[in-house]
């Protein structure tokens, strides 16, 4: 994963560099010292110099930012004013975290003066969130100390979550083929995306894909069914033509993601078909999730970059949907039509490359990876627009997460597409009902571990709305 460009911004009242000019850099020293092995391992931190007024500050965040950072990460060494983080802060869209801590880990009986002072960073925090709170001014904070075990593993989660956040930001999204008609649950207002969110959505014609499938080279198709032989248990109903046309136009789809830099790519099987392609590339979004390259199905751009975001912040994530309800079991079956993310696979079972009969259009039978994911705790994430009355009369977007365990289940040996179960927790129906009335939309994006923190971060730095269904 590259690591994040953080600006470090350091604070301290004004009236302390006053009566003791040496505190400055003493504590710089020290916060220095404390801060660069910590950020250095998914980060590359620029510590600037001291900031003691908003004047000075805002020359700071300047100079963070005209240094391509990603994140702001303030941290009060002992009291500094709320006003000079309001003024330098406020109307800055860079992703902000405050970080809240202390130089001593614990305070004796015996502490004086210079303990006070080397400890109060607490509420220069409490001042600074509460101001830049009240300026409508949207951080993530975390608080404790580098003594802790949990200090750093949560400032390393915090860093990946804005790697997240910048792919959400500023990323590059493919849309193959207009989105599926009337599937309402992914559409969004565009100006609404490009001021609340920021990444870019570059339309390509499905005829692009088919001149690249006519330019790949026989050599290249050889080497990938050479691949695809050690990597799947290939069925032997595929044919050889069948296989190379699977094998071309998923090449095909993997250079034109390379050729666009793309971060991620919305593809809509109907306006494929439509367009005449010989086959559905599903093997291709597949070996794209893999690398990790965001994908979601019908054309759903908004999930394609939530789960490029998701791979940046987690290594890997795949696309899936909640498919089908077992009551009885109080499984759902997550799938879709032939897209996953085979890095994801079971470790004790072969991933089979299936043929698939395409039911929509005129193609060759599909190779489509059939596999279940990994038993695990997982956390899907749908992002969708928001209404007015939820910000106060904008539109804006919310992430809405929730966690579940894959479950370890028997192969279900009449499906030709990749599948798995997974459970809520509780009662199933309870849970549909409350995600459902939560505005949960019926595209997500899955990545292993409880990302709550994670996600939340994210949606802190973009600037939008939160919410875990638990």
């Amino acid at each position: 994963m590259d690591k994040i460009k953080t600006g470090v911004l350091l604070t301290l009242s004004d009236l302390y560099r006053q009566r003791i000019p040496a505190m400055p850099a003493e504590f710089a020293a020290h916060w220095t010292s404390v801060l660069a092995p910590i950020l250095a391992e998914a980060a590359d931190p620029v510590f600037t110099a001291p900031a003691h007024s908003g004047e000075e500050l805002a020359a700071r965040v300047a100079e963070c930012e005209a240094a391509g950072c990603d994140l702001l990460l303030l941290l009060p060494m002992a009291y500094a004013s709320s006003g000079a983080a309001r003024e330098a802060l406020a109307d800055s869209r860079t992703p902000l975290l405050l970080v809240s801590t202390a130089r001593d880990f614990s305070l004796p009986v015996e502490m004086a003066g210079e303990h006070l002072i080397a400890n109060q960073g607490v509420h220069g925090i409490q001042d600074a969130a509460n101001a830049l709170w009240r300026a409508g001014r949207r951080f993530h904070l975390i608080a404790g100390h580098p003594g802790h075990p949990g200090f750093r593993d949560r400032i390393l989660r915090i860093l990946r979550a804005a790697a997240g956040a910048a792919v959400l930001r500023r990323g590059r999204i493919g849309r193959l083929g207009e989105p599926f008609e009337g599937m309402l649950d992914f559409t969004f207002d565009a100006a609404n995306q490009r001021d609340a969110l920021g990444f870019s959505i570059a339309p390509i014609e499905p005829a692009d894909l088919e001149r690249r499938a006519k330019a790949v080279a026989a050599e290249r198709v050889a080497q990938t069914l050479e691949w695809a032989a050690t990597t799947f248990d290939v069925d032997a109903e595929l044919t050889g033509e069948e296989l190379e046309i699977n094998a071309r136009w998923s090449l095909a789809l993997e250079d034109l993601a390379e050729a666009e830099r793309l971060d991620g790519l919305a593809m809509c099987f109907l306006a494929l078909a439509r367009a005449g392609a010989r086959t559905m590339p599903f093997l291709g979004a597949s070996r794209l999730m893999a690398r990790g390259v965001g994908y979601a199905g019908e054309g759903d751009a908004l999930t394609a970059a939530l789960a490029a975001a998701l791979a940046r912040m987690a290594g890997q994530a795949t696309f899936t949907e909640m498919f089908c309800a077992d009551y009885a079991s109080g499984e759902i079956l997550l799938s879709h039509m032939g897209e996953c993310n085979f890095a994801l696979a079971h470790p004790g079972r072969r991933v089979r490359l299936m043929a698939r009969e395409f039911a929509w259009g005129r193609t060759a039978r599909l190779a489509v990876p059939v596999f279940q994911l990994r038993p695990g705790e997982a956390t899907l994430v749908c992002l969708g627009e928001t209404p007015p009355e939820a910000q106060g009369g904008a539109k804006s977007f919310r992430l809405l997460a929730v966690r579940g365990e894959i479950a370890e289940a028997p192969e279900h040996p009449n499906l030709r597409n990749p599948y798995s179960r997974i459970r809520f927790g509780g009662d199933l129906d309870r849970f549909l009902e409350r995600y459902s009335r939560a505005g949960g939309g019926h595209h997500l994006a899955l990545a292993y571990g409880d990302l709550f923190e994670e996600i939340e971060a994210m949606a802190d730095f973009c600037q939008i709305r939160f919410e875990a269904l638990s």
